[in-house]
């Protein structure tokens, strides 16, 4: 297999395992590799291979033991598999831009919230960086990129399983199959918009949570915004 280099390297790891896992019908309990070997196939760092494994992880899709007759393991399966094997479902090119970004517009709220109240000092330390990056991104084809990896990032604070696996499942797909689409201008007030997420949640303060989302929410209409 080639070796995968762009930003969204472990995004493609992680669909390409569960992409497998899924075809193949394989069971709970079901030997998927060692991490040695997965990084060899798929030609990508141990840390790359590390955040693909926690993404799926994080998901409910497989289990990592450690030690000798360890590795990764397909998961026991629960409804929120179920929810990602449907999703699977949109990258036989049923989705559009405009649906996925509408429901993601639509979670944006609860996500955002959901992090403002339970962020860990680790998260925030974590979607800072993500700040930070995004920044220094913003007039860079890296842009896109770096948002999706903020909203992320942020999604997976929420307690709410259901709704981080949805948020978080439909950013991974639009960067893994390049969905991007038509975004709203790369402008500096959507840049303070994108980082007043970030703001929010290191002061865990709501009110400017809600001022970000509805600044987020107005160009929806005469762009597609990310």
């Amino acid at each position: 297999m080639p070796q995968i280099t762009n930003t969204a390297a472990a995004v493609q790891v992680a669909r390409a395992l569960e992409d497998e896992i899924v075809s193949e019908g394989w069971s709970a309990g079901h030997f998927v590799g060692r991490r040695q070997e997965l990084m060899a196939r798929f030609g990508v760092a141990p840390a790359t291979l590390s955040e693909a494994i926690q993404l799926l992880r994080a998901r409910g899709i497989v289990d990592a033991k450690p030690g000798p007759g360890g590795g990764i393991f397909v998961a026991t399966r629960s409804p929120f598999t179920h929810l990602s094997d449907q999703l699977l479902q949109l990258r036989e090119g049923k989705a559009t831009v405009e649906n996925c970004l509408r429901v993601l517009d639509a979670l944006d709220g609860s996500v955002l919230h959901d992090a403002v109240e339970n962020a860990s000092d680790e998260d925030i330390a974590d979607i800072s960086a993500c700040a930070e990056t995004l920044k220094a991104a913003w007039d860079s084809a890296e842009a896109p990129t770096a948002i999706w990896a903020l909203h992320a990032r942020i999604a997976q604070v929420s307690p709410n399983e259901l709704l981080r696996s949805l948020y978080t499942n439909l950013v991974d797909y639009i960067i893994a199959a390049r969905l991007e689409g038509v975004t709203a201008p790369t402008t500096q007030e959507r840049l303070r918009t994108h980082l007043d997420f970030a703001e929010a949640v290191l002061k865990r303060d709501h009110e400017l949570a809600e001022s970000a989302i509805s600044r987020h929410r107005r160009p929806a209409v005469a762009a597609r915004p990310s």
